[in-house]
């Protein structure tokens, strides 16, 4: 579902509104709200005065923050004497209201002010209209009045599990309060969802004297949630604060974006991770956070150790194929939400990613925190056992997946169910073997021998990985360059056939330094070819080849963070021209979307068109893409 609307987030709250702050009133309505948890506490909000609704005449914005100049509704020749200036800012705590009246006449005022409420505790797997329905019947809900405010709660049961949430709304000074019951038609992509939505209506009455004002302060906060929490991170000491050192007078909208997706990790709020995107993906996820941790160390030094805690605490102890979990695995997703509480969605606990796993090897083996390195060595160990074993490194030569039926049908970063396709436009099936992620596998193999060398006590450890590397090397020497050894194919299918188009996965090869210094030179110079790099970025797709589209979601678009991982990789083997050039695309690329870049764009060319062409369904803002820009900044301004 596509959201042109405005939004604020920090510290894993979210609001999704209409330019004058309104919620549930505009156009693309469905999707707005106030969001905690994981859970929509605020499905309406709307502000009116003397009954008429205000009309926004002018915004001051931040990533969290947002103020705006509000008038009563008017004709063209009628004039107020009254504004209203509504200050929202969202915070862990959820989200605080300032609204302030002032009669900017020269005779007294009396005014009836309104705040409309109302909480229908929506999970964001029934709002995103991606075809999926769910039987979210049964559940029961309560508004309880208190001393100027309102609590509204709900609360269902399924197959002896239990999922409850709820908002607690305070008032400064308090209101009059009454509850509302607003008809509600059912949700898109649920069935036997309940007709209403709970509500309540907030008034004052208020005397102005002339150019005065009054301040009226509105507070939402989530109650306790009950929901499929991981278990605590029970030994593992929580390191130094993960906040963004960058220098004020250096901060960008990337930053801003940055620091404003830095979350508590749900279940376990003393470790803080970074959540994957606006508006689905605010919450923990093994790659995204791993992969922003990678390109924004330098920005947010301590976040590293944050995730590889929050990882190690929910890694796979045990075989469940309804969750693709296998012992040692790390996670792809972590949701703590009605439907995943309930077991309506496998994705409470998911493990449906081939490259989390050595993904957080590699970041391992990167943190400048010997106690995290030594503290995380179980973790790690069970990680290598599972890239060796059921990962398939020993048995079939590669790091493979298989498509899960009720989850990811692909899972590496390009997981859209097209994202690997044949030459021929087939696409490919059985175990798939990426060749990005033998490139991650590659460095988390190497990375984790130096641990053993350095920290573990376990040099024949070392050794025994050292020579898997080695080895995985030459395989993938052997099996995956095309033809004439210019460029690697992005994957070898389950029948052993190589997948043999061109596309943008070979190009983070180049940051794992697993290619020597000629392939590295080969491999740059074709991802700086037209039909891969179109002026904005680097294509994830050819356009040569017969899946390709650039309107796709991974057969031709442009991923800020994708290009920004080959501009970095390319940066370190030497190619420098190459690299600035990537840089200044996404530069470029960030001031046509006010410097907050998407989770992608279109892929038509620069010349085809003056700006990028925006996804309408790109998260925005996004972790790795914010990483992205902070990676451009940096080549551009130390080379």
């Amino acid at each position: 579902m596509s959201f042109d609307g405005e939004s604020l987030v920090s510290g894993g709250s979210l609001l999704l509104s209409g330019p004058d702050g309104a919620v549930g009133e505009e156009p693309d309505s469905r999707v707005t709200g106030l969001f905690v948890g994981d859970v929509r506490l605020l499905s309406r909000r709307i502000l009116s005065l003397d009954g008429r609704r205000l009309v926004p005449g002018a915004v001051r914005s931040s990533a969290s923050e947002r103020t705006v100049a509000l008038v009563p509704e008017l004709g063209r020749n009628e004039t107020t004497d009254v504004l209203v200036v509504s200050t929202q800012t969202v915070s862990l705590a959820g989200l605080t209201e300032e609204i302030r009246i002032q009669n900017a006449g020269r005779a007294p005022l009396t005014v009836e002010v309104d705040l409309e409420l109302g909480a229908d505790f929506a999970d964001p797997f029934v709002l995103r209209a991606d075809g999926r329905s769910f039987d979210i019947a049964g559940g029961s809900r309560a508004v309880e009045l208190s001393d100027g405010g309102v609590t509204l709660s709900y609360w269902r049961e399924r197959a002896g599990r239990r999922f409850s949430a709820g908002a607690v709304v305070s008032a400064d000074p308090p209101a009059r309060v009454e509850p509302v019951a607003a008809a509600r038609s059912t949700e898109a992509g649920s069935v036997g969802a309940a007709a209403e939505t709970l509500g309540a209506r907030l008034s004052w009455r208020l005397e102005l004297p002339p150019l005065e004002a009054r301040v009226l302060r509105v507070r939402v906060a989530a109650k306790a949630t009950t929901g499929g929490n991981p278990p605590a991170a029970a030994g593992l000491a929580v390191g130094d604060p993960v906040r963004l050192v960058t220098p004020p007078d250096r901060r960008t909208r990337a930053h801003e974006d940055l620091e404003a997706l830095l979350m508590p990790c749900p279940g376990m709020p003393e470790l803080t991770v970074v959540g994957a995107g606006v508006p689905w993906f605010l919450t923990l996820f093994g790659r995204d956070s791993l992969i922003t941790a990678l390109l924004a160390a330098p920005e947010v030094p301590a976040l590293t150790s944050d995730v590889l805690r929050a990882l190690a605490a929910t890694q796979a102890d045990r075989v469940d194929p309804a969750s693709v979990a296998e012992p040692g695995k790390i996670i792809h997703e972590l949701r703590v939400s009605e439907l995943a509480t309930l077991g309506q969605v496998p994705y409470g606990l998911y493990y449906g990613s081939v490259d989390s796993t050595p993904l957080f090897l590699w970041g391992l083996s990167t943190v400048q925190d010997e106690s995290v390195q030594r503290a995380l060595e179980p973790a790690a160990r069970a990680a290598l056992g599972w890239i060796r074993g059921p990962g398939g490194l020993e048995g079939g030569g590669f790091v493979t997946y298989v498509s899960d039926p009720n989850g990811l049908k692909h899972q590496g970063w390009k997981d859209s169910f097209d994202a690997v396709s044949h030459a021929d436009g087939r696409i490919a099936g059985g175990a798939i073997a990426l060749c990005e992620v033998q490139g991650y596998t590659w460095r988390a193999l190497t990375g984790a021998a130096s641990l053993a060398r350095r920290y573990w006590d376990d040099p024949a450890l070392a050794d025994e990985l050292e020579d898997a590397a080695a080895r995985l090397q030459a395989r993938f020497r052997e099996r995956f360059w095309m033809g004439d050894g210019a460029f690697p194919a992005l994957a070898i299918d389950g029948e052993g056939e190589r997948v043999e188009v061109v596309a943008s996965n070979a190009g983070h090869l180049l940051l794992t330094g697993m290619l020597d210094a000629a392939e590295a030179a080969r491999v740059t110079a074709r991802l700086m070819e037209p039909d891969l790099f179109c002026g904005w970025g680097i294509r994830t797709l050819s356009t040569t080849a017969a899946a390709y589209q650039p309107t796709s979601y991974h057969n031709g678009s442009v991923w800020p963070h994708d290009t920004a991982m080959i501009a970095e990789g390319m940066r370190a083997y030497g190619h420098l021209d190459a690299a600035r050039t990537l840089a200044q695309a996404i530069e470029d690329s960030a001031a046509h979307f006010d410097g907050r870049l998407p989770e992608l764009f279109y892929g038509f060319s620069r010349d085809e068109f003056p700006r990028p062409v925006a996804y309408a369904h790109a998260a925005r803002p996004q972790a790795w893409s914010a990483a992205a820009a902070c990676v451009a900044g940096r080549i551009l301004r130390e080379g």
